[in-house]
């Protein structure tokens, strides 16, 4: 659960600027904003919705923490299963209360309202199509959006931690390869290098840490090519130096990310319009009927617990990335 509501918050803070000439804000109509990333992986889905309008005679930071005027008191969030029409209502809970408070900023940190269901009362469908209705309490639907549901995901190749080894050292190649997902735009694949570290400061007791490594961003393909010596360089480049600290290596685990068509578009107008020709001024995606925000799927697969060949141990060790950093056997 904290996984989701932490890509709800990454979502929520990547909210593109509006351009000068948009009239995004009025005095007498509120606009919903609307993010949910429909995941089926996870154990509970998390709908975020908020509202966005101008007070002429208050200062929008002011409007901006008053819970009042962020969240809507009366409104009714439920999915739609469109091959059979079946609704859910999700249910509106205050992440605060678990734990999960907003960060500090503008917005109010407690109440911080979710809307929330268990997946397992949903069931999502891969490849079916999913709605989300957003309505006040007798009134019609303020907001509207559809997406794709990304259905399960699984790495073939390297699959089995028991009978398969990484050999993540030199010029070697590890191809890392999928079952492909056409309900998915692209994917993310991620390394987590975990080990262990003992040192004065821990008084010579092993403390459990890891490394996340992302390999390859954006892939429309069901394959990879990973280069030991790149894998390498990442730990060279990511730990400190130091001669009182002695380290361990424990395993290593594969992480797979697949992205809806819906946030794919988001994140990519983003980026289109970033760089040193740029002007800076990121062009506004929402694919939500009456509102703002983002509706889309997303999921993930992992496999772990691989080990490193003898050959790349060695490498860790002494190799001319990570010599100095008093890996161990």
């Amino acid at each position: 659960m904290v996984k989701r509501l932490l890509i709800l918050a990454l979502v929520a803070v990547l909210v593109p600027a509006c351009s000068n000439d948009f009239e995004l804000f009025t005095d007498k109509e509120d606009i919903p904003v609307v993010y949910g990333l429909l995941t089926k992986s996870e154990d509970n889905q998390f709908v975020r919705l908020e509202r966005a309008f101008l007070d002429k005679d208050q200062s929008a930071r002011v409007i901006a923490g008053e819970p009042d005027s962020v969240f809507y008191d009366d409104a009714v969030v439920e999915l739609v299963h469109l091959p059979t029409g079946d609704r859910f209502e999700m249910e509106r809970i205050n992440a605060a209360d678990i734990g999960l408070p907003r960060d500090e900023g503008d917005f109010p940190t407690d109440p911080n309202f979710l809307y929330s269901i268990d997946s397992e009362v949903i069931n999502l469908i891969g490849g079916d199509t999913y709605g989300i209705e957003v309505s006040r309490e007798g009134d019609d639907i303020i907001a509207y959006s559809e997406a794709e549901i990304i259905g399960d995901l699984r790495i073939l190749t390297p699959s089995d931690p028991t009978i398969q080894r990484l050999n993540y050292q030199g010029s070697s190649s590890q191809r890392i390869r999928w079952r492909e997902a056409s309900e998915a735009e692209f994917f993310n694949v991620r390394i987590r290098f975990n080990y262990e570290e003992r040192s004065p400061a821990t008084e010579g007791e092993w403390v459990q840490n890891d490394l996340l490594w992302v390999a390859s961003n954006r892939v429309r393909s069901n394959t990879i090519t990973l280069i030991g010596d790149d894998f390498l360089q990442f730990i060279g480049n990511s730990l400190t130096e130091d001669p009182t600290i002695d380290r361990r290596f424990r395993s290593i685990d594969i992480r797979l990310d697949a992205v809806g068509s819906e946030l794919a578009a988001y994140i990519e107008v983003g980026l289109a319009n970033l760089g040193i020709t740029s002007s800076n001024e990121i062009p506004l995606y929402t694919n939500i009927d009456g509102g703002l925000g983002v509706f889309s799927s997303t999921n993930f697969t992992e496999v772990q617990g691989f080990n490193l060949t003898s050959n790349a141990i060695d490498s860790l060790v002494e190799g001319r990335f990570t010599e100095q950093l008093n890996f161990i056997r």
